[in-house]
């Protein structure tokens, strides 16, 4: 529940929404009002504005500040920034072939339930193909 001082003090920002400075005092006293227990959707009626505009107000003002949240440094044009990320050339060298068995001792055909179709690999030569594709 708001305080009365709480509750005077949102009836004043109420004009002042408008401006960045206003929403910047209207975050703080969000903080203060929730570290006594009340909730934003309080605060948020009082200023008759919906929760969610207080809580993108907060985003706003962090973003503002270079705040970091959760292990992510907000920049100053958005909520978040730009991560840095290493490219590789992808690995070109030909995949190793599956030994080919010769005909007679083998498996006739095999077929995966996915609709792949092996034909004439030995047991073992199917089970490393197989290794491999997955």
């Amino acid at each position: 529940m708001l305080t009365d001082e709480q509750r005077a003090k949102a009836e004043e920002l109420k004009t002042e929404v408008a401006t960045v400075a206003g929403r910047a005092a209207v975050v703080e006293l969000k903080k203060e009002v929730q570290r006594g227990g009340a909730t934003a959707r309080e605060l948020a009626a009082v200023l008759g504005v919906h929760e969610s505009t207080l809580c993108r107000w907060e985003r706003e003002a962090r973003a503002r500040g270079g705040e970091k949240r959760r292990g992510r440094e907000v920049s100053s044009g958005g909520v978040s920034s730009f991560r840095a990320v290493m490219v590789r050339a992808p690995d070109t060298r030909p995949a190793p072939r599956a030994p080919v068995s010769m005909p007679g001792g083998g498996l006739r055909v095999a077929h995966a339930p996915s609709g792949l179709v092996v034909e004439g690999l030995d047991v073992e030569s199917l089970a490393e193909l197989l290794r491999r594709m997955s």
